[in-house]
This record gives C-alpha cells, sequence and structure tokens, in this order.
C-alpha cells in the first residue's frame, strides 16, 4: 500500500527514529492498549512490513493465489534471509531453529491470529542460541537443550498424547503398552522441565512418527499447543478481528527459564544487533 503522509520521526511500535507513516492516520480503531506504545508519532516502514494484512511478497514466497496476512505465518530470518514458515509446517520451524546457527529472528505463530513478528527479540547471528518469540512469550531457547526436550517428547509422543505428555496423567494401559522403565525413563527426563516455557514450546514442535524415532512430520494444524501458551480452555480462543492491532507489548513477561543478562531494545528489521 502506498501512503501519502511519509514523514520522519520516532516509531511508536519500536522506539527507533525512523522514517514511516504518521501513527494516528495509519493505526485501527480497534486498537486500543496506547500505553503500551513508546512516545512518537510515526509507524516506520519496517514495522508497517510486518502488520501488511495484503502481502504480495508473501504470497508469492508461499505459492498462494492471493495477498497474505502476515500474522498467519511462522517468520524466521536465517543469514539476513526472510523465511516466513506455514502454520502447520512444524518440521521446517525446527529445522530453522536447530540448523547451523541459531536464526537472527525467530517467530513461532500459534493461533495465527495475532501480529507477533514486530515484537520478537533481534538475535546475534553466528551463534547457538537465542530468543524465540512464540505466540505472545519471548524464550530464550538454546539448540542443545531444545534438541534433547524435543528428543525426549518425541519418544513418549510414540504411544502417548501431547496432553498425557504435558500434563504427567498417563493412561496405564499405554505405559504397558511402551513399556514401564522405558516410560520411566524418558518421563524422568521431562519431569523437571515441565511447564516451562522451553518445554511448552518443545512439545509444539514434536513430532510423532510410527517407529518412536521422532522424525518430523509436516502435518498437523498446531493447535494442540496453543492451551500451554494462552492458558484458555480448548475451543474457547476468542476470534481477533484482523484488523486489530492486538497487545503491541508486555512488560518482562518472557517465560524464560533463563534470565537476561542486559536490557534489551527492539531493532529495526534490517539492522544488525551489536
Amino acid at each position: 500500500m502506498l501512503w501519502e503522509n511519509k514523514m520522519d520521526g520516532i516509531c511508536r511500535i519500536c522506539g527507533l527514529e525512523s522514517s514511516g507513516v504518521d501513527f494516528d492516520s495509519w493505526v485501527k480503531d480497534t486498537f486500543t492498549n496506547y500505553d503500551l506504545l513508546h512516545p512518537g508519532n510515526i509507524i516506520c516502514n519496517a514495522c508497517v512490513f510486518w502488520f501488511d494484512q495484503r502481502s504480495a511478497q508473501l504470497q508469492n514466497l508461499m505459492g498462494k493465489d492471493k495477498p497474505q496476512k502476515m500474522q498467519n505465518y511462522s517468520h524466521f530470518v536465517v543469514d539476513g534471509e526472510w523465511i516466513p514458515v506455514g502454520k502447520g509446517n512444524k518440521a521446517r520451524m525446527a529445522e530453522l531453529l536447530l540448523g547451523k546457527q541459531f536464526p537472527e529472528l525467530a517467530v513461532i505463530a500459534v493461533s495465527g491470529q495475532k501480529h507477533l513478528a514486530f515484537r520478537a527479540r533481534r538475535n546475534v547471528s553466528g551463534r547457538d542460541c537465542g530468543w524465540v518469540q512464540f505466540e505472545e512469550k519471548s524464550i530464550w531457547v538454546e539448540q542443545s537443550s531444545l534438541k534433547e526436550m524435543i528428543f525426549n517428547i518425541e519418544q513418549l509422543y510414540s504411544v502417548f498424547s501431547k496432553g498425557e505428555i504435558e500434563t504427567g496423567h498417563y493412561y496405564p494401559s499405554r505405559i504397558i503398552d511402551f513399556g514401564m522403565e522405558r516410560w520411566k525413563f524418558f518421563e524422568d527426563k521431562i519431569k523437571p522441565a515441565r511447564k516451562t516455557a522451553l518445554f511448552q514450546l518443545s512439545l509444539f514442535l514434536a513430532q510423532r512418527s510410527d517407529d518412536g524415532t521422532g522424525e518430523f512430520e509436516t502435518s498437523g494444524s498446531g493447535d494442540d499447543a496453543l492451551d500451554l501458551v494462552e492458558g484458555n480452555s480448548p475451543g474457547l480462543q476468542e476470534q481477533i478481528p484482523d484488523d486489530d492491532l492486538g497487545a503491541v507489548r508486555e512488560r518482562d513477561q518472557s517465560g524464560s527459564i533463563h534470565q537476561q543478562a542486559d536490557e534489551v531494545r527492539q531493532l529495526n528489521f534490517f539492522e544488525n544487533a551489536d
């Protein structure tokens, strides 16, 4: 979309000085969380990118027949390359998170109803750890820990449901089928981490294979972990209007099991982290 009221100023989304469009002219009437915004007068061009409701660029990348909404997809940036991923393709999400280096940007959309990418913390390239924006939670992730957690969960997922693994309440008959000693071994592995953000992310990404080896599959809608992230009862999540900007920022609610050493500020999409 072309905007005629281009101007310089401070972006109310990321807080950076930049060029963009007048925020008051751009924002929808449904937005109410002004107390969470930065002082400023514009929304910068980089932040506008993440709110696009009719992205032709996303349409071309995903091979769709019409422009796509940014919030319907997960988003990754690896070596400066933007990689959008469809909601059901958990195998690709795991592949990107466990690749040779951690993504500079990692945003995983569970509901597909909320604008998330602009909230995500940028990561320094070339490392094996970083931040993941998992729906509305910001999670610090180390590749080795994520890989191990996914593996342990997938062993259990070969027989048990994700609901059983999430709660720790298993059907006795399935324990017998899985093997008591084998079940206890993997349950003891994941039990200390249950309820943590890393566990929630790993459970969301875990895929079932017939032989229990944990090989990823690309099917599934990704709804299993929605309640873990949102704390909602199944089927009760309220639909959010497409034009609703949504909550912009949470105050220190990362849900991470790690402590953040220094204050983190939102970086421009095209700005390199130091």
